[in-house]
């Protein structure tokens, strides 16, 4: 009766565990996470120190961000169904219905959409704009054009100007445009060293892509561009900081300067040509290292 008893709790914790796992993969909790991330991050270029508004905020974009990723997901899985790397995704692997799917991406846009409606009808419209943008634009000009990666490259602009705005900024003050067109310029070489790994996946699931253009030197050379354009962007916004804080400026121009040489060891050094996993890690990273050094300084700025 005991085992019987262990047993079913057992199976209890193990239909828990992998609903929890479709909704994790659903919500792409890692890229959700990391959207948020970016809007607190513009949240502090304004404020030294969190208000009632950082957490409706946070909130509010991680759950439209987890919303989009799961209607991304609805739109497209007969394509993922097609590609190695996507096929196994709680849909086009029918681990969860239709009908689930759609409940649980429209409470999540709803509830976020109220969640940043707190901060005013501003952060709101801006949190829609991008859903729009990701979910209709960008993903419908994925099958048309390879230009599609521009407006999906907007979209995560959008994050740091709701939690600038939040925090009671201009949309149009410099420190925040600069940061944005950082990371409108960060994102594209990522787009780019995935189209090197899989370009065969995308064009065989119907996307256009750079890939049937270009090869893939030159894919990495236009990557390389991008990379050092984005730097520009960032060497900008650090020289336009003003006393006191110029020591984190220079931080930002010298750990720019490492990451463009590391970068470029990476693209055109390894022995794989074919290999981009560590570009792909750096590239990432560089960019979660400057939001974190940049509201660190904020933070620090507030004590």
């Amino acid at each position: 009766m005991e085992r019987s008893s262990g047993r079913s709790v057992y199976e209890q914790g193990k239909k828990v565990f992998n609903k929890l796992e479709i909704f994790a993969n659903l919500i792409k909790y890692k890229l959700s996470l990391a959207v948020a991330f970016s809007s607190a991050t513009g949240y502090f270029l304004y404020r030294n120190t969190a208000d009632h508004n950082l957490l409706p905020l946070v909130c509010g974009v991680f759950l439209l961000a987890s919303g989009a990723a799961v209607m991304n997901q609805y739109t497209e899985r007969e394509q993922d169904a097609l590609m190695e790397r996507t096929r196994m995704r709680p849909i086009p692997a029918k681990r969860i219905s239709l009908r689930s799917v759609t409940l649980i991406f429209s409470f999540l846009l709803i509830t976020g959409s109220i969640l940043l409606l707190i901060n005013g009808f501003k952060p709101f419209v801006l949190g829609i704009l991008c859903v729009i943008l990701y979910n209709l634009l960008y993903t419908s000009l994925k099958k048309i054009t390879i230009l599609a990666i521009l407006p999906g490259a907007l979209v995560g602009t959008i994050p740091p100007l709701i939690g600038f705005i939040s925090a009671g900024g201009n949309i149009l003050g410099y420190k925040i445009l600069l940061f944005s067109g950082f990371i409108f310029l960060w994102q594209l070489p990522h787009f780019w060293l995935l189209l090197i790994r899989y370009g065969k996946e995308y064009r065989e699931a119907g996307f256009k892509s750079v890939s049937n253009y270009l090869s893939e030197k030159q894919i990495r050379y236009l990557i390389f561009f991008w990379a050092l354009l984005s730097s520009g962007f960032l060497v900008v916004f650090a020289m336009g900081i003003k006393e006191p804080g110029r020591n984190i400026a220079y931080f930002l121009i010298v750990i720019n300067l490492v990451f463009i040489l590391l970068f470029f060891s990476l693209l055109f050094l390894k022995r794989k040509t074919s290999d981009t996993r560590g570009a792909f890690i750096l590239l990432n990273s560089f960019g979660f290292l400057i939001m974190s050094v940049l509201m660190a300084d904020s933070l620090l700025k507030g004590i």
